[in-house]
């Protein structure tokens, strides 16, 4: 006797949850499993290969959205056929601004793409034209600018070329593919937004001799994050593109010194370090005539922290929007439930959402892409 039957299942064709564990409970003596499945369009049930136990692990890289599923379960008391269990694959979306709408009774929202010199380099560049078709005539993609994610005098490989470089006396780069996708993505008519990798700073180096930072500052980030958004990022005085500090933890590096190694770990930077280079983002542009849509990007949970009940980001929250990084399954997917937006809650909530890290988009030239979704008011500076 079967006392606890099969239940039909969902799972993503990608992402974290691409399987899903089939189970019986039977009771009886001597007892035997034969599991079959039945095709979407078929008439005749199948015998799976190997599948004899209580359990079967279906996978959405087996078997198709449709498939049926039951057990067979023979003992000495005779065979008890169980429940019929449909497996439902979830393909990635094409319209996540639409699923969005529909899901949060949100009206207006546009979809774009966030892009980095991870998606140019000699083995796979990004065919901007095929994110413009996905995106839509009102669709954006959001560049990074440049990164402080390195130390200073530090080799590296530059993904671009995959050639060996090198950092100088400050702990910076400029993303080599920034230049090349600012006009292709501005002639394909997406929109533009900017980002800078929070990174090496005075403060976040714990060395007294700098080996890390050199002591470059927050406000010397912002200086150079504003040059280059000049130089390359086709930045007018008319645009009002977001402008982004990406607040993440980095890379553990090794440096030496006096025969000793010292690692360090590149921590996110702080609420008083982010304000000091968004107000210094502004002032930079304002003095000059031009316009600042500032902009932090952090996950959820970092952007709902708290500390004795007041939310860690309180005073980040009133200079700047909110770029917010909740995934999900990570299946390419709207998610269930909205983000978590700590003290953004009081100004509108999240303004862009990066829903995924695995959108597929038809000949996008690089397999995968970070994938958002944005309000209305995304490109409107407050």
């Amino acid at each position: 006797m079967i006392t606890s039957d099969l239940v039909d299942a969902t799972i993503g064709r990608y992402g974290t949850q691409t399987s899903a564990k089939l189970k019986v409970v039977a009771t009886g003596e001597k007892l035997t499993y034969k599991w079959q499945r039945l095709a979407p369009s078929g008439k005749k049930w199948k015998t799976i290969s190997g599948a004899k136990k209580a359990k079967y692990t279906a996978k959405a890289t087996k078997w198709a959205s449709g498939t049926s599923f039951r057990v067979i379960v023979s003992g000495s008391g005779g065979k008890v056929t169980s429940a019929v269990a449909k497996l439902t694959v979830l393909q990635p979306t094409k319209t996540p601004a639409k699923d969005a709408a529909a899901a949060f009774g949100l009206t207006g929202l546009t979809q774009g793409v966030d892009l980095s010199a991870y998606q140019w380099s000699p083995w796979a560049k990004v065919n901007v034209p095929a994110v413009a078709k996905w995106a839509g005539k009102d669709g954006f993609a959001i560049l990074r600018n440049g990164s402080g994610s390195r130390p200073i005098k530090q080799k590296y490989t530059e993904v671009c070329t995959n050639r060996t470089k090198k950092t100088g006396t400050d702990p910076v780069t400029e993303d080599c593919a920034y230049a090349k996708l600012a006009p292709k993505v501005k002639a394909s008519g997406l929109s533009l937004g900017h980002y800078w990798f929070n990174g090496w700073i005075a403060s976040t180096d714990s060395t007294t001799q700098q080996l890390f930072a050199g002591g470059y500052s927050a406000t010397a980030s912002a200086a150079q994050f504003v040059a280059w958004l000049k130089a390359d990022g086709k930045y007018t005085l008319d645009s009002t593109d977001p402008l982004v500090l990406d607040i993440e933890a980095g890379n553990p590096w090794t440096k030496s010194k006096d025969g000793q190694k010292i690692t360090q770990k590149l921590r996110a930077w702080t609420p008083v370090e982010a304000t000091e280079f968004l107000t210094t983002v502004k002032q930079l542009l304002t003095q000059d005539g031009y316009q600042a849509n500032l902009y932090v990007y952090m996950s959820a949970n970092r952007a709902a922290d708290d500390l004795d009940g007041v939310f860690v980001w309180q005073d980040v929250a009133s200079i700047a929007r909110l770029w917010v990084a909740s995934w999900g399954t990570n299946n390419a997917r709207i998610p269930d439930a909205e983000p978590l937006v700590g003290p953004w809650v009081n100004y509108g909530g999240w303004s862009i959402w990066q829903y995924t890290s695995n959108a597929r988009i038809a000949n996008d030239g690089v397999s995968t892409l970070d994938a958002d979704i944005a309000k209305p008011d995304a490109w409107t500076p407050r």
